[in-house]
């Protein structure tokens, strides 16, 4: 019987081509989707991935502060190895002496038997130690673990909410589902679930489940009756209107949760599922094959439709757009890692470019909803206050609630404990010679 892998060695090879020390990284969703240990020992890879990756900056602050002289950079192996032994003593429950004992012999594992000694030793001074009481003295943005930039911006956009951003990207997510409405209402899907299950206030179809499960044991999963999504991520396509029958494209479409959510509340519409990536369109595919639905799929650039779009409009158009993931840090913490403030300004600019080239898509009387899980307002409310004003026939319908982030224009979700992740949309209406009469009738 060939022995099972060591989960802890698992981690520290994963990370390796996430956080490489040199640069650009591979992301962590697509390292893990490539295969983890089963059961509890791909629960313990998976927690030591993304604990390390959400609490770099302070742990790393602390292990530099312990060495007489740094780790050469060949040793990138043993740094993670330290890391993920002090995130396990600082912010989980298991026993201290297992943690501090297992360490050692993943050096060897790693073939650096010379750092045992030390990585015991570093362990067992850690242990004990409050890790509020080590980080308070930090740099706010080391004590947040986030890059300076990314804090400043925080800071910038947000004066009043930046500590409660940075400390929500640092908290694990909510499991949050989107109950399939063609198949179960959500108070059916609430009792089938049971206890730990609760409505979310935003999105009528979410649902949040504590503790998560594997989707394997979510009752009707495997025949499209959930999906996991975030509830903020479900609210553009409930602010989407299109007619029985009507033409929408899900621009950015891949993985695919939206175009099935788009499928599930306009069953009679003619649904075209865009994304820039033939191998991402594999992904949207078995997506919509999961819940029963089907919709035209093309591979193209929605900057570019001239090389894909047939000449018929659209009645309603999902611009789910690229983006600097700035809202869902504690999903994706790697992100932090391989963003730089340099990748904004293109980002700005191609947001703004598919904007202004899917517009003369949308059917007048249309609606065009922009959506991105960030919370730079570059990207938002700034990048839709800029459309409108060069865009004669748009304006802003966005519906929002009374207490949500002042802004320019749309909706800026901001991330919440246990609650959705930071998000924005705007819901964008092309006006037509009815509305031309409409705001004729008014003035005479």
């Amino acid at each position: 019987m060939s022995k099972a892998p060591d989960p802890r060695l698992a981690a520290v090879r994963a990370l390796e081509r996430v956080l490489p020390g040199e640069g650009d990284g591979a992301s962590l969703r697509e390292v893990l989707a490539r295969g983890v240990p089963d059961g509890a020992a791909g629960g313990l890879m998976r927690d030591l991935c993304f604990g390390v990756c959400r609490h770099l900056r302070p742990l790393n602050q602390w292990l530099n502060g312990q060495l007489d002289k740094p780790l050469k950079p060949k040793a990138q192996a043993v740094r993670l190895a330290v890391l993920c032994g002090l995130y396990e003593l600082w912010f989980t429950e298991r026993p201290a002496h297992a943690v501090v004992n297992a360490y050692p012999e993943l050096c060897r594992q790693l073939k650096a038997g010379w750092a045992s000694g030390l990585i015991n030793a570093l362990l067992r001074k850690a242990d004990g130690l409050d890790p509020a009481r080590v980080f308070a003295d930090y740099d706010p943005a080391v004590r947040y673990s986030l890059p300076g930039w990314l804090w400043r911006s925080f800071q910038q956009d947000w004066p009043e909410q930046a500590d409660d951003l940075a400390r929500a990207a640092l908290a694990p997510p909510p499991f949050t589902l989107r109950v399939n409405r063609r198949q179960q209402s959500r108070e059916q899907a609430l009792a089938a679930l049971g206890d730990g299950a609760r409505p979310g206030d935003l999105s009528p179809w979410s649902l949040y489940l504590s503790p998560p499960r594997p989707v394997s044991q979510l009752p009707g999963f495997d025949s499209g009756g959930f999906s996991v999504q975030d509830e903020a991520a479900q609210l553009p396509v409930e602010q989407l209107a299109a007619p029985d029958g009507g033409r929408v494209l899900d621009a950015c479409a891949a993985p695919g949760g939206k175009t099935g959510q788009i499928l599930e509340a306009f069953p009679g519409a003619r649904v075209t599922a865009l994304d820039l990536s033939a191998r991402r369109l594999d992904r949207v595919r078995n997506a919509l094959r999961r819940i029963g639905a089907e919709a035209e799929l093309v591979q193209g650039d929605a900057a570019e439709p001239a090389a894909w779009w047939d000449g018929e409009p659209f009645d309603a158009i999902l611009l789910d757009a690229p983006c600097s993931a700035s809202g869902i840090l504690r999903r994706q913490p790697d992100v932090k890692w391989h963003r730089r403030r340099t990748d904004l300004p293109p980002l700005v600019d191609l947001q703004a470019r598919m904007l202004d080239a899917l517009w003369p898509l949308l059917r007048p009387g249309g609606r065009l909803v922009y959506a991105t899980c960030s919370v730079l307002r570059d990207e938002n409310d700034r990048q839709i206050a800029d459309f409108l004003a060069r865009t004669d026939d748009a304006e802003d319908r966005t519906e929002r609630p009374a207490d949500a982030a002042p802004v320019a224009a749309g909706w800026q979700l901001l991330t919440r404990d246990n609650g959705p992740d930071g998000f924005y949309l705007a819901c964008l209406h092309k006006r037509g010679a009815a509305d031309d009469n409409k705001v004729t009738d008014q003035r005479s």
